[in-house]
């Protein structure tokens, strides 16, 4: 399976490019590295949000120079220092272009989930923009696509990098209460029209039962049959449990996916048992699961939380990708209040720096 775009972008972060911006700005990498995903997801879903809109697509991908060239980590640690770099310039001119009068609500709500200062967000979002408008025309380009197929692809995977976003701007940019599509409004025009034909079917409806009412009158009365002895008490509910216990053995009750300290990162050994998981819920496809992420006690209980919210959604994520449907999975994080280990010990800690995943259908 090829990467997603959010994936892909996210490999573009390497560790120099955020110890540099992190340096910069006078902000832990680990924040910084929040704060970068997070605004790079915010990006994607200001451009799906005009996905059905190429002129403003085009619009939008317009607004970087082709001067900038492809936007690499070196580029953007280097230009950190300098508010008026053309990289930042086209950045602020992007995000401006995407969330109008919405941008300080966008930058105030990735301040709060990523912990960094609002200055220091609205600066990762400006850098992030211009590096993801640069990685979308390059893609356009190479596959020679228009813009209606980059508005699709944006909507195709929207799920990769929606589930990094507060829940705020997920309202925001992806509003429950949305107009009925052009396939809706067909389907209801057809079935309006439809309706002129209802009283022949009915009356079609109503021939074959006179003519058994008129045959069953006429035939002479038959003895009655000889009672059919019940079934076995309990024999449908015996089958049904028996079936549903050789069910059991393919879902397992828990499982847990550890990391490492401080990141929301998948570790190798995690990440097979998860394609497992993934393996069991498409071969069952009324599974439904919840996702749970935990942490350690190590470091503040509000980042904690927000560092265990950032596991479930990084595995909820994870099934997405594997072709799991978003709407069978819940993710939630708990921070550190419930640790299955002594958080005074290495060991312990390892055990609590965990996603727990539960069946829950």
């Amino acid at each position: 399976m090829s990467n997603s775009m959010f994936s892909s972008l996210l490999g573009m972060l390497d560790k120099p490019t955020l110890s540099g911006i992190a340096s910069a700005l006078g902000e832990s990498e680990q924040s910084v590295s929040h704060g970068m995903e997070s605004s790079i997801a915010a990006v994607l879903g200001g451009l799906a949000a005009k996905s059905e809109d190429p002129s403003s697509l085009l619009r939008i991908l317009d607004l970087v120079p082709d001067t900038l060239g492809e936007v690499t980590g070196s580029q953007m640690a280097s230009s950190v220092a300098n508010p008026d770099s053309p990289l930042l310039s086209a950045g602020k001119r992007v995000m401006s272009g995407l969330f109008g009068n919405s941008e300080s609500a966008v930058t105030s709500a990735l301040s709060t989930q990523s912990g960094l200062r609002p200055g220091a967000t609205s600066t990762l979002i400006a850098m992030a923009a211009p590096m993801v408008m640069s990685f979308s025309g390059g893609r356009v380009r190479a596959e020679g696509m228009t813009m209606s197929g980059l508005g699709s692809l944006l909507q195709r995977e929207s799920a990769t990098f929606r589930s990094a976003l507060p829940v705020g701007l997920r309202d925001q940019f992806w509003p429950q209460a949305s107009t009925a599509s052009p396939v809706v409004a067909q389907a209801v025009e057809r079935e309006k029209s439809s309706t002129n034909w209802l009283p022949l079917l009915a009356l079609a409806a109503l021939i074959p039962v006179l003519f058994w009412m008129y045959n069953h009158q006429r035939q002479p009365a038959m003895p009655a049959a000889a009672p059919i002895a019940p079934a076995e008490t309990g024999t449908a509910n015996r089958i049904a449990t028996e079936t549903t216990d050789l069910m059991k053995p393919m879902l397992p009750n828990k499982v847990d996916l550890r990391f490492d300290t401080g990141s929301a990162k998948l570790r190798p050994e995690s990440q097979a048992k998860l394609d497992d998981i993934a393996g069991i819920l498409l071969t069952n496809p009324n599974a439904r699961m919840t996702v749970t992420g935990h942490a350690d006690s190590v470091g503040n209980p509000e980042r904690n939380l927000q560092l265990s919210q950032k596991r479930a959604n990084e595995v909820m994520a994870e099934l997405v990708r594997m072709g799991i449907s978003k709407d069978r999975i819940a993710a939630e994080g708990s921070g550190q209040q419930y640790p299955v280990a002594d958080n005074s010990t290495a060991e312990g800690r390892a055990q609590n720096r965990r996603v727990s995943l539960d069946v829950t259908q």
